[in-house]
């Protein structure tokens, strides 16, 4: 049985399965009992089907063990493929992932405002000739379309508003993708975006819990705990933003970590904010560093809330920063945190974002597989 878009109607034990082989890699069906609780047999038919649906097959067998070799199953790579967009005020990215998560083409589309008509028409333009570089084959064996934006755009590309929830309007983005494809078009926000790919890409830390920090024009915040993915999906991200700073008042972590502080800053000294963004501030140090001390102020206020809270392993940085802006910004909030010494809390590590180059359209391309084939969030 097909839903739209050509996705099978799964079970519940079919859908765990699929997302232990996601998260592990290559099982074989022992290790899939024992992992899910369900029996040898149990196991057996469940992969049977997912054979016949070809959304999984046969790895290569293990040798070197006493008995006979173990054949582990694996996601078949071309068992399903989705479109994943990320859409900035200015520029889009367009990915299509395969069943396992690996990009098999890309595109990108400049526009001058992410809310004028002419910027959906040439998104679409695009996702056509996206689609058209994989094939028939495996285009035949699309389940959707996920959107990932800033939330200040979210409502425009969805098409969904405060004043009524329950329309949508027809000339908005997700409903002209599905229109022009004939599948389901997903709008997340963008670091629940960014989140998803860690989880779905970063199966050595499978097991542990992080939490990621985007410091954009606002800053923002996911976690992610032991490969899943906390808060519903209508919960945009996590509300460490309104952390009020200690012994600053009326000041909050998101007024001091987010770059729209730093620009306004350049702003009063003249100074062009996005030519000092793009030359990592080689011109304004002294406003880029009385700014990242604040940050990483912040930044420390938040991991030190987060941690006294839960146990997190480890904190991904994502930013619009340059790579050495960002790294000034990472050592200086690593200073702070080793520095504490009234702090009983166990740090996690720190480290700047893991999944490149487009972890936001990647993360939009996972969630119609979360849709269609159960990858919980949490």
């Amino acid at each position: 049985m097909r839903t739209m878009g050509g996705a099978p109607a799964l079970r519940a034990s079919e859908k765990s399965l699929l997302h232990l082989l996601r998260l592990r890699g290559a099982l074989s069906k022992a290790e899939l009992a024992r992992l899910s609780n369900m029996s040898a047999q149990g196991v057996s038919i469940i992969i049977e089907r997912l054979f016949d649906l070809a959304l999984v097959k046969k790895g290569q067998k293990k040798r070197g063990r006493v008995g006979q070799p173990s054949t582990p199953i694996i996601l078949n790579p071309e068992g399903a493929v989705s479109m994943g967009i990320f859409i900035g005020m200015n520029k889009a990215q367009l990915v299509a992932a395969d069943f396992r998560g690996a990009i098999r083409a890309e595109r990108s589309v400049t526009y001058a405002n992410a809310r004028d008509l002419s910027a959906a028409q040439s998104i679409i333009e695009a996702a056509s000739a996206l689609s058209d570089t994989l094939g028939d084959s495996l285009w035949s064996r699309r389940i959707g379309i996920g959107i990932a934006a800033r939330e200040c755009l979210l409502d425009t590309l969805s098409g969904t508003h405060a004043h009524a929830p329950g329309l949508a309007d027809p000339d908005c983005l997700a409903q002209r993708l599905e229109k022009k494809f004939q599948v389901p078009a997903y709008c997340v926000n963008d670091i629940r975006a960014a989140c998803i790919t860690e989880i779905a890409a970063g199966m050595e830390y499978a097991n542990h819990s992080t939490l990621y920090l985007d410091i954009g024009r606002s800053f923002g915040a996911g976690i992610i705990l032991e490969g899943r993915l906390i808060g519903t999906e209508e919960q945009v991200s996590s509300s460490l933003h309104t952390l009020p700073m200690p012994e600053r008042k009326n000041t909050y972590v998101g007024d001091l970590a987010s770059l729209e502080s730093l620009r306004q800053s350049l702003e009063q000294s003249d100074s062009d904010y996005d030519t000092q963004l793009v030359a990592d501030f080689v011109d304004t140090q002294d406003a880029f560093a009385l700014w990242r001390d604040e940050a990483a102020q912040a930044l420390a206020a938040a991991i030190r809330a987060a941690s006294a809270t839960l146990i997190i392993d480890r904190v991904l940085i994502a930013s619009d920063l340059r790579h050495g802006a960002l790294r000034d910004l990472v050592r200086e909030l690593q200073h702070r945190l080793e520095t504490d010494a009234h702090s009983r809390i166990r740090l996690p590590t720190i480290s700047m974002e893991t999944v490149t180059p487009n972890p936001r359209a990647q993360g939009a391309a996972m969630v119609p597989f979360l849709k269609a084939f159960g990858m919980p969030e949490g």
